[in-house]
């Protein structure tokens, strides 16, 4: 029984707790697409990402082979919100924010 009532406090906490850090997560990410700047180069994209500890999805494979997306996500975040960043050739094109 105590054992139960120990896992129903760590539940409560957690419960309490997450919420905030998911929060903190997506203006981490809010600010990492805002940062994002046309004619950035896709090394500095990666960089960045790396930097500030956003994990990036990039899908090279288009139709013309020039064009690419990429999706930029918290690992906190069990919603859809992420950044959405096009590019053409080796830069970024444009980044915003949106909820899949």
């Amino acid at each position: 029984m105590k054992m139960f009532v120990n896992f129903v406090q760590i539940m409560l906490i957690a419960g309490m707790v997450y919420p905030v850090y998911a929060m903190w997560n997506n203006d981490q990410l809010s600010n990492f697409c805002v940062e994002l700047e046309s004619n950035m180069t896709k090394q500095n994209l990666l960089d960045l990402a790396e930097q500030k500890n956003i994990k990036l999805n990039l899908n090279l494979a288009n139709v013309d082979g020039m064009k690419w997306q990429a999706t930029a996500s918290t690992p906190a975040s069990f919603s859809d919100y992420s950044c959405q960043i096009t590019g053409l050739g080796d830069k970024v094109a444009s980044a915003k924010m949106a909820v899949l």
